[in-house]
Parts: structure tokens; sequence; C-alpha cells
């Protein structure tokens, strides 16, 4: 399999992740709204596909899918679930926002990016046209917290 084609596929899975996780993530009540926004779940899910992109072509062999893609794979949900923790020990009430995100944003490459890598109904520039709207997706929604904005003030004594 072809280093270009195996990336793209993953990059492209990644940023189907990426829509989703920031369409999930606007609901859901973030600990910190600066760092945990649109533009960080977007980059995290694109930035998974191409993990999964450079794993799936490090591991292509005869079999559909091998062991150390599965390795991989593992690893990747290992990783993501903790910087989910990492996050729960910094920000009140940050797993049950951080945890879905990292779930749908490595899971959803991991296991899209073999079926995207061999699938011919889709060219190259199709998948980095998926990444050109997740990433335009991140930044505009980037801004969209769910924390009240008022006037600057110092609370109350």
């Amino acid at each position: 399999m072809n280093f270009y084609r195996s990336i793209s596929a993953g990059l492209g899975v990644g940023s189907i992740a990426a829509i989703i996780a920031i369409l999930i993530s606007l609901p859901l009540k973030s600990p910190d709204d600066i760092l945990f926004n649109a533009a960080s779940v977007g980059f995290a899910a694109v930035g998974f596909g191409g993990l999964a992109g450079l794993s799936w072509h490090w591991s292509q062999r005869d079999l559909a899918v091998g062991r150390q893609y599965l390795a991989s794979s593992i690893g990747m949900i290992v990783a993501a679930l903790a910087v989910a923790a990492a996050a729960g020990l910094q920000f009140e009430d940050a797993l049950v926002f951080t945890v879905p995100l990292a779930l749908i944003s490595s899971i959803i490459p991991i296991v899209g990016t073999p079926i995207a890598a061999k699938s011919e109904k889709f060219r190259n520039c199709n998948y980095l046209l998926l990444v050109a709207i997740a990433v335009a997706m991140s930044i505009a929604l980037a801004g969209q917290g769910d924390q009240e904005s008022g006037s600057l003030s110092l609370p109350p004594p």
C-alpha cells in the first residue's frame, strides 16, 4: 500500500471523527473553554487519524488487520484515555467531557482507516477535502463555549 494513500485515508477518517466530535462537544459542558474547545477536539481527532494512517502503512501484511496494527491501535486508545484521565485530575467534571470525545477521536480513525485505505471509491483529494472541512470547523467553532460571557468584575467578598 502506498504511503500517501495510507496517510491521506487516515487523515480523512480522522477528519470525519473530528467533525463528529466537534458537533458532540458543542452541547457538552466543557471544564475549560480555553483549553477544551472545538479546535483542540478537532485537531486531536485529525491527529489520531494521521497516527492511524502511519500505523496502517507500517503494519501492512497479507492479513486483513495484523497484530502490529491492533497493538498500535490499543496504544492509541490508551493514550487518548490517559489524556482524558489527566484532564480529569486537573479539572472538575472533565471526564464527562473528555472520555466520550477521546473514544470518538481514537476509535473511528482506528476502525475506519483500513477500510478507507482499501477503498477505491475515494481518491486522495476527497480525503484532503475532508481535512479542510474539519480544520475549518475546528477554527470556526473554537469560540463556541458554554461558559457565560459578561462584564469583567471581581467576585463578591
